[in-house]
């Protein structure tokens, strides 16, 4: 595994560490993208929380079924939805369903379906909720990276919480095989992050895994890679680089899906850039098997314009976690207005032809 040289000596020098690493970032990209959007995206389907009963309580029928994880297995796509059960806490669960690969492509997709919850608020590190699944299989096991939102003292709303990155292996079956929070440390100390996630799988070395990422360094949300060790499961400090970044007609960046592979040591990820009018807009990026930036979109290919899109629990959202290649196509599996999930599609020759590949 490579990485990056560290001028880090101590603890204490880790976030002014990671603060030069933004500000050089914030050179090197910025003036890269435009302000403006390109309509590539066909409106495939949007599936509401009417349509979805939750077999383990009873049949009932979620608040909000949202932002869903994806997988292509057989003739079935296997969603991930965010799953809201009571605004009280707004506390999320990570509930389990399968589409017909056909049904979902033609936008035949109606209710009841069922659902079942394979991941819920049990630790105290996430018992204000578990949200935004990413979902690659790996070994036949299912790979669940979320956000976990650990409760501040004296507080249990979400909002009023710790979002950092955690991982969830699943067998075939939804048995939970290991849950963990995912930690970052340097020189074998760790390094507590108490906002980080938005996380997507690379490549397998050694170990562990080259990765997408988004640590919060003083609040500024900007779009990292680094590397995961699965013997303690931690980031270490030094591999992380920061590679999409705000521009000014925004207020933050991040990773909004899963990577697909697209060819020999590239990858395919959405990412997604929140404007000063509060929007979320998408774009995309290719990244090498250790999350280099290899190109990105100028413009935007996806933003919000339908009703379904900004008449929900938050307007003006669009946002993954499921991003899959069938056939021909680039299927995003995406969160509508923090309320109900849309099928969106274009040919992937289409969103490579916008990429703006980067000189080494």
């Amino acid at each position: 595994m490579s990485a990056t040289k560290s001028s880090v000596e101590s603890i204490d020098d880790v976030y002014s560490y990671l603060r030069s690493k933004v500000l050089r970032a914030i050179k090197k990209f910025s003036g890269i993208r435009k302000p403006s959007s390109i309509d590539l995206f066909d409106r495939v389907a949007y599936i509401w929380p009417h349509y979805i009963r939750v077999k383990d309580l009873g049949g009932r029928q979620p608040y909000a079924a949202f932002n869903p994880g994806a997988v292509v297995r057989g003739k079935y796509v296997e969603i991930f939805p965010r799953i809201i059960t009571g605004y009280f806490w707004y506390t999320s669960s990570i509930g389990f369903f399968k589409v017909g690969i056909e049904d979902l492509l033609d936008g035949d997709i109606s209710g009841p379906i069922e659902s079942r919850i394979v991941l819920y608020p049990r630790l105290q590190w996430d018992m204000a909720g578990c949200e935004d699944p990413r979902v690659e299989l790996v070994d036949n096991n299912y790979y669940v990276l979320y956000t976990a939102l650990e409760p501040m003292p004296g507080r249990y709303h979400a909002v009023n919480a710790y979002s950092r990155q955690a991982l969830a292996i699943l067998d075939e079956d939804m048995n939970v095989l290991l849950r963990t929070l995912i930690g970052f440390k340097h020189d074998g100390k760790s390094v507590r992050i108490d906002y980080s996630k938005d996380s997507a799988l690379l490549s397998r070395e050694g170990n562990g895994f080259w990765m997408l990422t988004r640590p919060a360094i003083d609040e500024i949300a900007v779009a990292w890679r680094g590397y995961l060790s699965l013997d303690d499961y931690s980031i270490s400090v030094e591999t992380l680089d920061p590679i999409v970044v705000f521009e000014p007609w925004e207020i933050k960046t991040g990773w909004s899906t899963n990577a697909v592979r697209i060819g020999a040591g590239e990858y395919l990820v959405a990412w997604h850039g929140v404007g000063r009018d509060l929007v979320y807009r998408t774009g995309f990026a290719v990244v090498s098997s250790e999350g280099e930036l290899k190109g990105l979109t100028e413009e935007y290919l996806l933003e919000p314009k339908t009703v379904e899109e900004y008449a929900g629990d938050r307007p003006g959202v669009i946002f993954g976690d499921g991003l899959r290649i069938i056939g021909e196509l680039l299927v995003l599996i995406a969160g509508v207005a923090d309320t109900g999930i849309g099928v969106y599609t274009a040919p992937l020759e289409k969103v490579l032809e916008h990429i703006k590949w980067l000189t080494p």
